[in-house]
């Protein structure tokens, strides 16, 4: 096991619909699996409201918004999409406006940086390398790295533990990543940006990155 580093706080990122805008990519992935089947599309805005429970639950909901789930069950649509996704996970992504700058000041002022996410490990390392938010971004948990998915913190303190010892701040933009960062007992940012599926009640919320490093002391 690496040793520890103190750093002075040890901030963790949710992925999608925080740092990213990945739906166009995850919804054109989709919707080329859903015309195999023979049905309708999903809009960017309905497969939105989908994220934030991890791609299976993704993929039932796209399934149930356009006939229902099969007779032959999930399984081998959320594999067709997983094909499809993985040959291109990066198609389609962008940087949210001001992450960027806000990761490199809070990286300069001595801040670890990680990624908490639901999407699957692999995928989330070459969206951030290719994106250039890794580095600075050094600590990543995905979907498949443990055995369980948010909001169980475990994922939450797997992520923080590769970047050294320190208070952990969770940022994220979805009830999942509030009820995560509450069940983990560490404070949570909320983005106001995102894909939100559902009522937060967080206090501490950011519009703009511009924002974000005056929020962490």
């Amino acid at each position: 096991m690496l040793d520890q580093v103190a750093v002075r706080h040890r901030v963790v990122f949710d992925l999608d619909g925080t740092l990213v805008d990945s739906v166009p990519g995850l919804a054109a992935s989709a919707n080329q699996m859903l015309a195999e089947i023979g049905r309708d599309p999903v809009t960017a805005t309905d497969y939105a409201a989908f994220c934030g429970w991890g791609m299976r639950q993704q993929i039932k909901q796209c399934l149930i918004a356009t006939g229902g789930v099969p007779e032959d069950g999930l399984k081998p649509y959320l594999a067709r999409m997983m094909e499809i996704y993985s040959a291109d996970p990066v198609h389609g992504s962008v940087r949210f406006e001001g992450v960027t700058d806000a990761i490199n000041q809070l990286a300069a002022r001595g801040y670890g940086l990680a990624v908490c996410t639901q999407k699957p490990e692999a995928q989330a390392r070459q969206l951030l390398e290719a994106l250039g938010l890794m580095p600075p971004i050094t600590g990543l948990t995905g979907g498949g790295t443990l055995d369980v998915l948010k909001p169980d913190p475990a994922m939450l303190f797997h992520a923080a533990d590769q970047i050294g010892t320190g208070p952990i701040v969770y940022v994220g933009d979805s009830t999942v990543d509030e009820k995560t960062a509450e069940n983990a007992g560490v404070p949570f940012l909320f983005f106001e940006g995102g894909y939100r599926n559902g009522d937060v009640t967080a206090e501490t919320r950011f519009a703009d990155w511009s924002q974000l490093p005056s929020l962490i002391p």
